[in-house]
């Protein structure tokens, strides 16, 4: 990763003004969706968008970065930054954004190429990119994890969760963003719940950074530092909601409120884009629906081993204990590595033997039961 020359930054910044163009007119034409926040994280996802690994052509390259959006109710700015960079169409992401039978839904989900974490209930995404990072560790892939959060976000008691955990398993190619504009649905943060986000992440033994989250070259700079990091490291990105059009700025209301068309055309007229509203009202009514055709799953290449026969009386734990350890043994080198996650109750549900066996693929996730069975159904999104 290198630093941005200054025509690289003008390059970025105008892909954002078109970016705001975008979010605002699929909003408008959905007349819903979430158009503050997503003008207030556009620039910092697209300067990472220009900076990670990637391949548009074929989204689900294994040697990626990954990008989890964990407030998926910021959809336009996914949708316009995935677009723009090529992933599909963006015609398309606007013109069908929230109509029902489009994969362009209000919240991302992966039905989307280039989409990573399908997300509805907030707090999710950094417990994902922890199963993720896991995952490819087994499978031996380096790469980065990045995870877009909003700051009202963190009154969820699961990223506590997963702040420890990645802490504890040496996860430094975790990154957070975390969008600094100070306000949700009901006002702003610190009314609605106080909270002590930095100190939050630091006393888990995180590194953190603070940037102007539209100054593209100190997101530039801030993303090659927390490569470099020993630990996992919170960006944390003071915003404005809705930046760039100066009627919308720091007003709650556009967290969830899209503009009517007069307001859309005059905002339009400050970003100095083309309306063309009209164009995409016949394709939203005429056009096909973007439908999905991605596969989800995969076949476990796994070794089953032999049936046992037990010619002795035995608790269905221990003998569950036995046949997940002997798993782990046959299937050590598998193209489908067996990992077992557990809650602090490893003498209990018998886990003991599979740790012996495959000490690399067991993890103790204490009594963060929310946070663990995330990981775990993350790392399956993954091949494990």
């Amino acid at each position: 990763m290198e630093k941005f020359t200054q025509e690289q930054i003008s390059h970025i910044a105008e892909i954002a003004r078109q970016a705001r163009g975008h979010i605002l007119k699929m909003t408008t034409l959905a007349n819903s969706g979430h158009p503050g926040g997503s003008m207030s994280t556009i620039d910092m996802m697209l300067t990472l968008y220009h900076m990670i690994k990637k391949d548009p052509q074929n989204p689900d390259w294994k040697e990626r970065d990954r990008v989890i959006v964990s407030n998926g109710h910021i959809s336009p700015a996914v949708y316009s930054t995935l677009g723009l960079m090529g992933y599909f169409p963006i015609d398309d992401a606007v013109a069908h954004f929230r109509q029902a039978g489009s994969i362009y839904e209000g919240h991302v989900e992966r039905d989307v190429p280039g989409v990573e974490w399908g997300t509805g209930n907030l707090g999710q995404g950094l417990s994902a990119a922890v199963g993720m990072a896991l995952a490819c560790r087994l499978h031996n892939i380096d790469n980065h994890f990045y995870v877009f959060m909003g700051d009202g976000e963190q009154q969820k008691g699961q990223i506590s969760e997963a702040r420890r955990f990645a802490f504890k398993y040496g996860l430094k190619n975790i990154t957070v963003f975390v969008d600094y504009n100070q306000l949700q649905i009901s006002g702003n943060i610190h009314h609605v719940m106080p909270q002590k986000i930095v100190e939050n992440f630091v006393s888990d033994g995180w590194d953190f950074i603070e940037v102007m989250g539209h100054d593209i070259g100190q997101v530039n700079s801030a993303i090659i530092k927390a490569r470099q990091n020993p630990v996992p490291t919170l960006i944390l990105a003071h915003t404005i909601m809705g930046k760039g059009i100066p009627f919308m700025e720091n007003l709650e209301k556009y967290h969830g409120s899209a503009l009517n068309e007069e307001q859309l055309d005059e905002a339009l007229k400050i970003l100095g884009i083309d309306n063309d509203l009209p164009r995409l009202k016949d394709k939203r009514t005429k056009d096909p629906l973007p439908c999905s055709h991605k596969e989800f799953g995969f076949v476990p290449d796994v070794n089953k081993g032999k049936n046992h026969i037990y010619d002795k009386t035995t608790d269905n734990r221990s003998a569950w204990g036995t046949a997940i350890a002997e798993l782990a043994a046959l299937n050590k080198d598998s193209q489908t590595p067996i990992a077992v996650l557990d809650c602090d109750l490893q003498t209990s549900v018998k886990t003991g033997e599979f740790e012996k066996a495959t000490p690399e693929a067991f993890f103790q996730g204490g009594i963060m039961e929310h946070n663990t069975a995330v990981i775990a159904g993350a790392m399956s999104t993954a091949d494990v």
